[in-house]
């Protein structure tokens, strides 16, 4: 037994009697911190929000070669056109 409690002190760093806690139920309601998972939480907003900054890229660049195109048709209309 004090063998055991040794090696539990040396693999965490904690006193066994210190981990007996986490055995104890959780009133109702509480939510217990194993349950969350903020990482996966990040994990989708980050994702999203890279989804995000392509699409807005994409309609950037779509939007400058529109504008680009209009310019070029404006030059050559102005170049080919006659003075009546």
């Amino acid at each position: 037994m004090a063998e055991t409690r040794e090696r539990v002190l040396w693999q965490t760093g904690r006193h066994p009697d210190s981990l007996l806690g986490c055995k104890e139920p959780l009133e109702p309601g509480v939510v217990s911190p194993r349950q969350v998972r903020p990482s996966k939480k990040w994990g989708h907003t980050v994702k999203k929000l890279l989804v995000l900054a392509l699409v807005a890229l994409g309609g950037l660049l779509v939007w400058r070669k529109v504008q680009a195109d209009r310019a070029e048709l404006d030059l050559w209309t102005e170049a080919t056109g006659s003075d009546n």
